[in-house]
């Protein structure tokens, strides 16, 4: 585990079990179920696969967030800008996050949208050029829009996310969750 993730996972362990129904959950993130056991401190997966330090963060910090409000989703789309703090993290996020997202977008728009929706069982919606919906975790739903670009203008694209998310995650867990997100959308498309 890298030191930075130490510190949180102690503390989003902590949580969870001062929390007064500190039970067994499965979370269903992405491709996978995972299965958590406060008691025991412990994530499993149900693919079996290598758990990542910022995957197991997102999972406790998802029950965390969850069980303190129940958001309702509402389709109040915004963007990462309008979230508390996200402007701070703008530039960072335009790097990790969009920039990634456009190039992958450019040189294989078709790989990079089958990714997403049949990796991931995104739909497509009608926005931009063209629009996906995918929900990572069964809270929150991810609008991802492209445009395509011409000779004058490149091809650029938007994340937008129900507002709901805002409430279960903080900032750095929905700057960390797209920019997973996309590194995985991104794995094969070339």
């Amino acid at each position: 585990m890298f030191m930075g993730y130490e510190i949180a996972m102690e503390r989003a362990w902590k949580e969870l079990e001062e929390a007064p129904s500190a039970f067994e959950a499965a979370v269903p993130f992405l491709t996978d179920v995972y299965q958590v056991n406060p008691k025991e401190r412990t994530i499993s997966s149900a693919l079996s696969v290598p758990l990542r330090d910022d995957v197991s963060l997102l999972v406790l910090h998802y029950l965390i967030g969850i069980r303190k409000e129940r958001p309702v989703e509402k389709e109040e789309w915004i963007s990462f800008r309008e979230i508390e703090g996200g402007i701070s993290f703008l530039p960072a996020f335009e790097e990790t996050v969009i920039k990634p997202l456009v190039g992958g977008f450019d040189r294989n728009p078709e790989g990079l949208i089958r990714n997403l929706l049949h990796r991931f069982g995104g739909r497509t919606v009608e926005c931009g050029d063209v629009g996906v919906e995918i929900s990572p975790f069964p809270e929150g739903t991810i609008r991802i829009v492209f445009w395509e670009g011409d000779e004058e203008i490149p091809s650029h694209a938007t994340i937008l996310f129900d507002r709901s998310l805002a409430h279960i995650f903080t900032t750095e867990d929905i700057a960390v969750l797209l920019q997973l997100l996309v590194r995985r959308a991104l794995e094969g498309v070339g």
